[in-house]
This record gives C-alpha cells, structure tokens and sequence, in this order.
C-alpha cells in the first residue's frame, strides 16, 4: 500500500487541512517550515477569529498579514473608576488606548482593514477627542452601532450624514438618549440616517426629540427605507401623542417587526390612544401590510375591550397576539368580548421597564479572554491562542 506524503498533497487539499487545526495546532504547523508558515498567514484562515488588543503596541499587531481579513477585534476593557461629567458618564481604562494618540493610532488602523464590522468594548471609550471623519470612517465600517456616549456635535453630524449618503456596512442602530444628545442634529438627517438600517432600537427619547421622531415616521410612510425592525421605549415622554393617527399607522405598517414600550402612568389616557391603535390595527389587517409582527405593550386590557372585537380577531388570526401586559383570550373566544370587565384601570396593569439587556445582539458563539499586557490574543470557538510575530 502505497502512501504520500504531507508534502506531496495538492497545495488547496493542504490549505483545506491547516484550516481544520485547532489554533494552538494551527500556529506549531508554521513553525514545521517556510513554505508551511506562508500558507498559515493566509487571511482566510484567521478572518473568523477575535483580536484583543490591549495596548498600543499590539495595534501594531493588526498590520500582520494574517488579520487583514479579520472581521472581530475586542479593546482592552478593565476600568479604573467611573467619573460624571456634565450629566454623562465617563469611563477610565487600565490601559494606554484611552489616550488621544492611541485611538487615533487604533481608528488609522481599524480604517487600514476593511473586514472589521465589529469592535469589541468601544462603547465604554471617551472618542471626544478623534477627529470627525477619522470617527466616521472606522465606526461605519461596523455592522451594529450603538449611541450611549457623548460625542462632539461634529462628530454625530459626520456620522449620521456617512450613514445617510453612503453604502455603509451599518445594519443596525441603538440609540439611548439619555446618555446621547444631538439636540443640534437636523430631523431631516437623523430620519435619513436611521430609516437606512434594518433595525432601530431607540430608549428613552425626550421631548426636544419630537420633530426627530415626526420627520421619521413620515420618511417611512413614504417608504423611501431599508427599515424593518423598530424598538422604541418610552420612559420620559410620549412621543407618539404628536405623531398623525394615518402617518403612524401607515409607518408602522410599512415594516415587519414593531415592538414599542411604555409605562402607563406616561401611556395613559389624553392622547387619542385608543383610536391610533385602531388605524395602525385596520392597515394592519389589509393586504398590503407588511408587518409580521407587532408588540403593543402599553395596552391595558381596557383599552383591548374599547377596539372593535372582530378587527381584534382578524389582527390575532395574522400575527398572534399583540399585547404583553396581559393573557388575553384566543380569537375564537372574541364572540363573549362583552362580558369583560370594562372597568378594569390602568392602574390594575404592571409595567416593566424593558432594560438595555433585552435588545442588545450577543457576541455570537465567539468568546474572548484577556491574557494580559502587550498580548494578542486570538480564539475561536473552545480555542485559545497568543499569537506571536
């Protein structure tokens, strides 16, 4: 029986092999020979891994061959203290990145590889201090950008006109606006920026946000949008009370996942409520609805009992059910809608205020560990390795 040795075997059958290594196995394979280290070095076979970065002299790092593909990289993220500034919090690292020199060493070097879409603990980092295009440039190359951290006027502005006009790879927003303000931004540029992603989750907006959110809804009724998925939790102001009964629900119909969320001492009476419910619902159950799913979660079991119980059955026989607050009966059970309690409050409802945990994407199958200063570190799924120069 003859055999062939590892050396003979055709060059893509021995790539297909190294690829199937675990990484520490991967990186001894470099070491056998040159010819073996060349095709470890091969980008696809480090694209899958996270990065971590724990100081300025491993962005260095990132210039080898073998990351210009990689799509994941995690910034050091042991904090010192925790300080307030002007209302915001400000975060302080155990490590050199938080200097101006060092996120503008890290951002040039983010900008430098085009296969990053995410990046690991950047949203506890002060970048006040990067310059506004090298900001955008770097930040629209992400996937999923998240707003919980004060920035510089001219940095929302270039990042939000990136988002807007360009073909970012940005499918996702999260906008907390508490801790965000772009009181200066324009309505027109944010309604342009976030109806460009697939999915916007937006907590606690304020009432100099109102012109925001009515230049959005109108954007999406007119259907010019990549928007599928909305989130909206209302803590401080019921911005829905300002939006017009046909925009909002025509706006709402137009996209496939709506989930919005208020308490009731802010959801309460005084705003047209039920009737707007009624107009989303109506659209809701024509043909030309795009929606698949729709959360209501500051209903109340009073406000279900004031909406026509066939136009509730219809709705229920679409989607499923469209209020959280309560388990209301099964559609068929609709015909004895009358012998509910219409007295029941508000008040008889608990709301629960959803919380940043209940939105936020997870890192996926992909973990990562820091192993210490002035490391590298790459890892997969159950795999470990300190990659060395």
């Amino acid at each position: 029986m003859s055999c062939t040795h590892i050396s003979n075997l055709p060059e893509e059958m021995l790539r297909k092999i190294l690829k199937l290594l675990p990484h520490v196995d991967l990186m001894t394979a470099m070491l056998v020979c040159k010819s073996w280290q060349e095709k470890g070095e091969d980008p696809a076979m480090w694209k899958l891994f996270m990065v971590t970065v724990n100081t300025r002299d491993d962005i260095q790092k990132l210039r080898l061959p073998r990351f210009q593909s990689v799509q994941t990289i995690q910034l050091c993220s042991t904090l010192t203290e925790v300080s307030m500034e002007g209302g915001y919090e400000i975060f302080q690292h155990d490590c050199d990145l938080q200097q101006p020199d060092g996120l503008r060493d890290l951002f040039q070097a983010i900008s430098a590889i085009p296969s990053i879409s995410e990046i690991d603990g950047i949203w506890t980092y002060d970048l006040r201090a990067l310059e506004p295009g090298l900001y955008a440039s770097a930040m629209t190359r992400l996937t999923r950008l998240r707003f919980g951290r004060k920035l510089t006027e001219e940095q929302i502005d270039n990042i939000f006109t990136v988002v807007a006009e360009e073909n970012t790879k940005v499918e996702e927003i999260f906008i907390d606006f508490f801790w965000f303000r772009m009181d200066k931004l324009s309505p027109h540029l944010f309604a342009s920026a976030v109806t460009k992603v697939k999915k916007l989750a937006m907590f606690g907006p304020m009432e100099s946000d109102q012109e925001k959110f009515k230049e959005m809804f109108k954007m999406v009724k007119e259907e010019k949008i990549f928007l599928k998925e909305l989130i909206i939790s209302l803590y401080y102001y019921n911005l829905l009370a300002s939006i017009e009964s046909d925009i909002l629900g025509t706006a709402l119909n137009r996209l496939e996942d709506v989930y919005i969320k208020g308490p009731s001492h802010l959801m309460g009476r005084g705003w047209s409520k039920v009737d707007k419910v009624t107009n989303i619902l109506r659209k809701l159950v024509r043909d030309d609805s795009k929606l698949e799913r729709l959360e209501l979660t500051f209903l109340t079991r009073t406000d279900i009992v004031k909406i026509d119980p066939e136009l509730v059955r219809q709705v229920i026989k679409k989607i499923g059910e469209f209020v959280e607050n309560y388990s209301y009966m099964d559609y068929d059970e609709w015909d004895n809608v009358d012998d509910i309690d219409e007295d029941i409050g508000d008040d008889d409802v608990e709301d629960e205020v959803i919380g940043d945990d209940e939105v936020e994407d997870d890192d996926g199958d992909i973990e990562n560990e820091v192993i210490g200063d002035g490391a590298v570190e790459v890892e997969g799924i159950g795999d470990d390795v300190l990659l060395q120069n």
